[in-house]
């Protein structure tokens, strides 16, 4: 078998017995609240959608992974393992061959066949979406089937890491490639290979899943899961304090001594490949939210000058913000991943903290008084986000940009962040495949739909230059002269603060000592990869 090797390099279906509502929460609670084959998990983040294609976002991802298998899977240090192919090689440089596993079937009875894979590709290049999977299948040309057992995907061009990508998209029936969306938040259409099945989905509130007990892997050893969906730390510390959850994500920092500290309970913390950036609107003219210091709209778009960016990005305590508002629990972030990892640059260096140099660029920006900006986040997916989003609008205040904060949940704010309707905005990217090329194409590669590059290119940065470089890159099949180009490309990103990057997240899960847990580097927390100790 042929693997990819990187140098450096959650729960629900079946039937839940009797379900009781928890006390003023709305929830459903499992009726055996002690029993060893059932699993309470509490959610940070809820989903926005149980469809595998529309939308690519850490949680949506982590369901999907319950639900439905890829050809490869990424385990916890993003390395690519078999999954529905059980190999895989490279013909030549346009030719890649995999092995299909014998034996598969859905949910429905059905089995598992290559024409399943084509209808999953296929479907991921036609479906609308706000933040597309092409970015994964953008090099693929054809798909060919030369016997029940294998399939025969051809690329456009040389593409090394095309198993990397075929690790994020979800295999469906074929029967269900053309059902909407709504099907599948429905659950009408969630019929997959996956080791749980779909019971109930209550948008915002929860997830029950059962077992599938004709899963063709190692069965998890959990029959029944309930994923309550708690955006609020507060509420989902209490969860588990209470003995209402079993495993709570995001922990937050105030809370870790006291959890710490009761004898029933442990934290878990693992390092993650989530950057946490701000984005900027390279695309307006006239952005909608900076204005001059009457409030009017400025004749033009100050975040498409770099000396503006260069500003705001010096005015940012990096340091403080680690220390103080993520409780140490983070690291400074220079780029995509941390140095030394596939496709990073040796030559970039943290940020420095100069609000004086950022107010001299301000004014030769021609803003010497500065000017007004409403700067966006969420205030319910990353750790601490809101918190994050104020104490930098409080830092940029002090170099003269007169700076309000407007934070709203998820939910809303995905859809508006990928439509580029903010100016500046807190995003954050989870670096699953364990080399830079992903981000740098879907963050910073210039839009483009029917390539799938920039699919996630919220605030449309265009640089040609990189486009080429990319473009190299990407079809390079020796990994030292790859990474060598990706490094240059990530040293035109990050020079050219194309995004501003704040720092890396550091995985915390909170847990009854009777479970325990290997964190993940995509920070996905999967019910079947919690184990009982």
């Amino acid at each position: 078998m042929y693997k990819m090797v990187l140098t450096r390099r959650a729960l629900f279906s079946g039937a839940v017995g009797a379900l009781t509502v928890a006390p003023g929460l709305g929830w459903p609670r499992l009726a055996a609240a002690q029993d060893t084959d059932r699993l309470r998990i509490g959610m940070a983040t809820p989903p926005t959608t149980l469809d595998p294609h529309f939308q690519s976002n850490a949680p949506n991802n982590a369901i999907a992974m319950h639900l439905f298998d890829a050809l490869v899977t990424n385990d916890e240090n993003a390395r690519p393992t078999p999954c529905l192919a059980t190999s895989w090689r490279p013909l030549d440089d346009t030719h890649w061959e995999f092995v299909l596993r014998p034996g598969v079937t859905y949910s429905d009875g059905t089995p598992f066949t290559p024409a399943d894979v084509i209808a999953s590709v296929e479907r991921v290049n036609s479906l609308q979406s706000p933040a597309s999977y092409r970015t994964y299948t953008r090099t693929i040309k054809a798909i060919t089937t030369p016997d029940p057992g294998r399939i025969i995907i051809e690329t456009k061009a040389p593409d090394p890491l095309l198993p990397v990508a075929m690790g994020r998209i979800r295999i469906i029936s074929a029967q269900h490639k053309d059902a909407p969306t709504a099907n599948y938040n429905a659950g009408r259409a969630v019929i997959g290979t996956g080791p749980y099945l779909l019971k109930e989905f209550s948008q915002g509130s929860h997830l029950i899943l059962t077992r599938n007990e004709g899963y063709w892997g190692p069965k998890p050893e959990w029959k029944e899961v309930l994923i309550r969906l708690i955006g609020d730390d507060g509420a989902r510390t209490a969860g588990l304090l209470s003995g209402d959850l079993d495993v709570i994500e995001e922990v937050p920092f105030e809370a870790v001594e006291r959890v710490a500290k009761d004898q029933r309970f442990h934290i878990i913390r693992g390092l993650s490949s989530r950057i946490v950036y701000f984005g900027f609107d390279h695309a307006r003219e006239v952005t909608p939210f900076a204005t001059d210091l009457d409030g009017k709209p400025l004749p033009r778009n100050p975040m498409k000058d770099l000396r503006v960016r260069q500003a705001l990005s010096l005015a940012i305590n990096r340091k403080a913000i680690v220390a103080q508002v993520m409780s140490g629990n983070a690291e400074v972030a220079t780029q995509y991943l941390p140095k030394g990892a596939p496709g990073t640059s040796a030559t970039l260096e943290p940020i420095p903290y100069d609000p004086e140099r950022a107010k001299k660029l301000l004014a030769e920006a021609g803003y010497p008084n500065g000017f007004r900006l409403v700067i966006h986040g969420p205030n319910d997916r990353y750790i601490n986000d809101a918190k994050v989003v104020q104490a930098v609008a409080q830092m940029l205040s002090r170099i003269g940009v007169q700076t309000k904060v407007e934070v709203m949940p998820w939910s809303v704010y995905s859809g508006k962040s990928n439509s580029n309707e903010f100016t500046l905005n807190l995003m954050s990217w989870g670096v699953n495949t364990g080399e830079t090329s992903n981000p740098l194409i879907a963050l910073n590669a210039t839009y483009d739909k029917e390539r799938g590059n920039g699919s996630s290119n919220g605030g449309r940065y265009s640089n040609p230059d990189l486009d080429k470089k990319l473009q190299v890159a990407t079809q390079t099949m020796n990994d030292d002269t790859r990474n060598r180009l990706l490094a240059e490309a990530s040293e035109m990103v990050f020079n050219d603060c194309a995004i501003m990057p704040l720092y890396h997240e550091v995985v915390q899960l909170a847990a009854r000592k009777t479970v325990g847990y290997r964190t993940r580097n995509d920070q996905y927390t999967l019910a079947m990869g919690i184990r009982k100790i």
